[in-house]
């Protein structure tokens, strides 16, 4: 990576940085301090809940010019906004009625800015997308963006887990009755932090982008936290769909997720489940396999009674430190 900004990207990214400019607080943002900053994070963000959509040149439809779009539960609109208006590209739209924002890339040189920003920082099957984008971009704008592959350093190594986290990961925290000859006598009390992803990409991918399935970078999610890889099946309607699972739930693999956390923060709403989430398990932890007292047990009960689609207090000043 230090290579490829060192070689390719130095013309490139000194013309950016010419270019680019947050006008609103008159504050600019170069793409080198982006990509160090923000590439995995976005990388990972846009392979969870981004599209990359690039005009087939075979097909008879209107042509349209490569776009990237991101959604966001509409509790996450601060962050959509701030990312908006850190990496100074696109707009954020928000649809009367609708659960959701969109962040819109479509204008020519935001989503080149948006490619230089994330390439060599993907790890999944999505890749193939971001190379079908470059070779629009090196074709009729006459670029010459390196094809990068997937980046297969460690885990641990950036915050693209972060960014994928904020798409499609999940904290839970539950409690269930203990009971002594069918008698409650207390409760339990785990923690869980989990990934669920669809086990194939809808397109091809080669084998260098790491082929179709999600098997290998879930799997090495896993094996970062040292769980098992679950798969499972639901069938809606007359269709059947498959998923891979990735879960933390012991107390081993809660620790690796804080520590990771530690070193790479989440930036949307599901740092503020997070937070009370890494309370608890280190409540559980205090108390070094003993039953939580009633006190304790309270306290978890009011916690996740504001928890995930519970909550209606929002705090977003963690969003200070985005960059």
């Amino acid at each position: 990576m230090p290579a490829m900004i060192g070689g390719f990207g130095k013309i490139q990214l000194n013309t950016i940085k010419k270019r680019f400019f947050s006008s609103e607080d008159k504050k600019e943002y170069d793409v080198s301090k982006l990509r160090n900053k923000l590439g995995p994070y976005l990388a990972g963000l846009i392979e969870s809940d981004g599209s990359i959509a690039v005009h087939d040149s075979e097909s008879k439809s209107k042509k349209y010019n490569p776009k990237i779009l991101i959604i966001f539960h509409i509790n996450d609109k601060p962050l959509a906004d701030k990312l908006c208006l850190i990496t100074g590209v696109g707009k954020v739209y928000h649809k009367k009625d609708a659960g959701y924002v969109i962040w819109h890339i479509q204008n020519i040189d935001h989503v080149f800015k948006i490619i230089i920003i994330i390439n060599g920082f993907m790890r999944t099957p999505k890749i193939e997308a971001l190379h079908r984008i470059i070779s629009w971009y090196n074709k009729y704008r006459d670029c010459n963006i390196p094809v990068l592959g997937l980046d297969n350093s460690d885990i641990s190594s950036n915050n693209w887990l972060a960014g994928f986290t904020d798409g499609d990961g999940n904290f839970t925290i539950n409690l269930t009755n203990r009971k002594k000859k069918n008698i409650v006598t207390s409760k339990r009390v785990q923690c869980f932090f989990r990934i669920e992803l669809r086990q194939t990409y809808h397109r091809d991918a080669s084998f260098e982008q790491g082929g179709a399935s999600y098997f290998t970078i879930l799997s090495k999610i896993a094996l970062y936290l040292n769980v098992n890889l679950y798969s499972r099946s639901r069938k809606k309607d007359d269709k059947i769909f498959y998923a891979f699972i990735v879960m933390s739930n012991n107390m081993f693999s809660n620790q690796k997720v804080i520590d990771y956390f530690h070193n790479f923060p989440l930036y949307s709403s599901k740092y503020l489940a997070y937070k009370d989430w890494k309370y608890v398990v280190n409540k559980i932890k205090i108390r070094d396999g003993k039953v939580l007292s009633t006190a304790d047990i309270s306290e978890v009960e009011n916690i996740k009674s504001q928890f995930n689609s519970k909550r209606t207090v929002f705090d977003y000043s963690h969003l200070e430190n985005i960059i």
